[in-house]
């Protein structure tokens, strides 16, 4: 067991619907801030760089375009920080499209984890949208001119601690992935979260 101090931080940046572009660029302040107080690990929200109610936006093919170029940027500007940014992103694959998380380092993305369990009540709707993890068969994806790893189950190993990631809803499932990311052997299980526009929901959410 390693017992290797790590710090952790959770960031929520300044979201518009759709502008990937504003997006990348509020999420890049917040690593840089993070690096500068010495954080190792970053975690930001859910579809952090389209933003999580874009709604049937996510059926456009610009949108998609627009997210992955917007990463790449983020991974371009940040290429010389130690930091590792764990980031929400919709991943299109053989005519599916992912909700992911998506971990990047020093100008490399080291790894996508999808989502798996996709809620479809009340004012939520991901179904109509994205694929669950649990039917997709491919183990890696191209992103950003890089063929990289692709899998719930993923884990990140740094010098001193092994991480996994989970998103939002997994988290509620019956056995949730954390459960069997922990008897894999994460330390740190990181899960990224965000939510839609309900009149009301701010009250209760704070």
């Amino acid at each position: 067991m390693n017992y290797g101090y790590v710090r952790v931080a959770a960031a929520v940046p300044r979201v518009k619907v759709a502008d990937c572009k504003f997006n990348a660029r509020e999420i890049e302040k917040e690593i840089i801030i993070a690096e500068g107080k010495g954080v190792q690990i970053i975690a930001f929200p859910e579809l952090c760089i389209t933003g999580y109610t874009c709604g049937d936006l996510f059926a456009q093919q610009l949108l998609l375009e627009e997210a992955e170029m917007e990463l790449m940027q983020i991974i371009n500007n940040t290429r010389q920080l130690d930091i590792i940014a764990i980031l929400g992103l919709p991943v299109a694959l053989n005519g599916m499209l992912l909700n992911t998380a998506v971990v990047i380092q020093k100008g490399k993305v080291l790894g996508v984890v999808p989502k798996t369990y996709l809620p479809n009540y009340k004012e939520f709707y991901e179904k109509r949208w994205f694929t669950s993890a649990a039917c997709v068969t491919e183990t890696s994806v191209r992103l950003c001119g890089q063929v990289v790893p692709m899998r719930a189950d993923l884990l990140f190993e740094m010098a001193n601690t092994t991480f996994g990631i989970e998103i939002c809803e997994d988290l509620w499932a019956p056995i949730p992935p954390s459960s069997s990311l922990a008897m894999q052997g994460a330390e740190i299980v990181f899960n990224l979260s965000a939510d839609n526009e309900c009149i009301g929901k701010h009250n209760y959410l704070c």
